[in-house]
């Protein structure tokens, strides 16, 4: 007995030290969710533990917000949607409402220009830029936190989809420099850059990088503009630090972003392009940054990074952000659901029911109640005949059977008429297949599919691991004459 206490006395030591050495560090988690609505069924618990969480592309918009997303107890939440497309893109940040300081200033975009209040230089810098600043803050892709220390960017970077995208993207990339530049230089502050940067940094962090130059028409890895700019902000040759590389820097496959669509997940063929970019002199403060690729719900993964509870962090008098137009709790439509629910929690009690008397039982008509039965022994008589042993079917089949066979065999030839095709064994594996449905627009979309089961890898993989691209319509389309 006294063997069992001490352990127990143990444990508890050991779980108090643990709260208090996850107590002395901030940590922050930044992650791609694709869908707020969709990951808060998967984890309803997602902002446990950390101070501060960012998400981004949460694909919600403002009139369909419910307030489960919005008002979330011990947070206070900072939203950004799109303007120009409702449900696409959008970002949010959650912070501890226990967390000091809270921040003396939030703004929304990257311009400056949907605030209002920017500095004559970079508004130069902006208004100089091919994409206007109203197109680059329409799309509700950053939110930026003034703490007094540092500086939080929030961004979900646009992706380099094809060539139309590219100048809006790196004029996004450049703004994100300049207001960083910004913050380091003129107000001394430091700088968190933490999001999707939808850029691959090194070859490292890529599962296939050669495929990828062949693709791009390259021999540089990083001989693409949003890759050199990624480069030229890291060390050596920028002012922060990767922090997530910076303590894994040999990791291989790293990865925290993978192609759903063709299941590569499994196989871990994807790409690291999400990021937590930390200015340099912050470096006294780091304590760990790592992805937790275990988490589902998204085809990304979380990243975060833990500093020291030393970083010179001191409670804010100015209070701005409690009238913040992007916090949650000041959207008119859950202030007005508060005052209805405090509203029904003031309710009198209700009056005990009367009895009903026993002279006024309710009955149905008689005429009603023959007319439902007659209906509901015809119905049990129709679905009794339907599912006898011998079906209409069989006795038609046993009336014409002849000598060319028995009723058995005529039954299995009429029954192998709307047997459903089995699925098919790819070649090299010699398994069952998979199904799939085409989605993309087109002369082939909604005809489905077999394609080999295993998940997708390099080319020069091995083809006992990974999938033999082996592909078989279900149904061959009829040539046009």
């Amino acid at each position: 007995m006294f063997f069992f206490l001490l352990i127990n006395l143990v444990v508890i030591k050991v779980y108090v030290y643990i709260l208090i050495l996850i107590s002395n560090r901030m940590k922050v988690l930044t992650w791609n969710v694709n869908g707020l609505a969709k990951t808060l069924q998967y984890y309803p618990c997602i902002y446990l533990m950390n101070l501060i969480q960012t998400l981004f592309e949460v694909k919600c918009q403002r009139s369909k917000l419910t307030k489960d997303m919005a008002i979330v107890p011990g947070y206070d939440a900072y939203f950004s949607f799109s303007k120009v497309k409702l449900g696409y893109s959008g970002v949010v940040v959650y912070i501890k409402d226990t967390f000091q300081p809270q921040p003396i200033h939030v703004y929304e975009g990257i311009t400056g220009i949907l605030d209002g209040n920017i500095d004559d230089d970079v508004d130069k810098f902006v208004y100089d830029l091919n994409t206007p600043a109203e197109i680059l803050d329409a799309e509700g892709r950053c939110i930026i936190l003034d703490f007094g220390f540092f500086v939080l960017f929030n961004i979900y970077f646009p992706n380099y989809s094809n060539e139309t995208r590219v100048e809006f993207k790196m004029d996004y990339h450049a703004c994100v420099q300049k207001r960083a530049e910004y913050f380091l230089n003129k107000k001394g502050k430091q700088v968190l850059i933490v999001g999707d940067v939808n850029a691959v940094h090194e070859e490292i962090d890529h599962c296939d990088p050669k495929q990828s130059m062949k693709d791009h028409d390259i021999t540089d890895f990083k001989d693409l503009p949003h890759r050199r700019w990624l480069d030229n902000m890291i060390e050596p040759h920028g002012k922060f630090v990767d922090m997530t590389r910076h303590y894994h820097p040999g990791r291989e496959k790293m990865y925290t972003c993978w192609n759903t669509k063709i299941n590569a997940r499994p196989s871990n063929f994807g790409t690291r392009i999400d990021y937590i970019l930390a200015s340099a002199e912050l470096r006294p403060w780091f304590q760990n940054s790592d992805i937790q690729p275990n988490i589902m719900g998204s085809d990304h993964c979380p990243v975060y990074a833990e500093f020291s509870s030393t970083m010179p962090l001191t409670a804010a008098n100015n209070t701005t952000h409690n009238t913040s137009l992007l916090l949650a709790a000041n959207f008119s439509e859950f202030k007005q659901q508060n005052k209805l629910s405090n509203y029904f929690l003031k309710q009198t009690s209700v009056a005990p029911q009367q009895p009903i008397a026993s002279d006024t039982t309710l009955k149905r008509p008689h005429s009603v109640s023959n007319e439902s039965s007659n209906r509901t022994s015809k119905r049990r008589i129709t679905m009794e005949h339907f599912f006898s042993k011998q079906s209409k079917q069989d006795t038609i089949l046993k009336t014409t059977t002849s000598n060319n066979g028995s009723y058995a065999q005529q039954k299995e030839a009429w029954s192998s008429i709307f047997k459903p095709r089995e699925i098919p064994k790819c070649k090299f594996h010699n398994e069952p297949c998979v199904e799939r449905t085409v989605t993309k627009k087109g002369p082939n979309l909604g005809r489905i599919f077999y394609v080999c089961s295993k998940p997708v890898g390099p080319q020069d993989g091995s083809k006992e691991e990974y999938s033999c691209n082996f592909f078989l319509w279900k149904q061959q389309q009829s040539s046009k004459k």
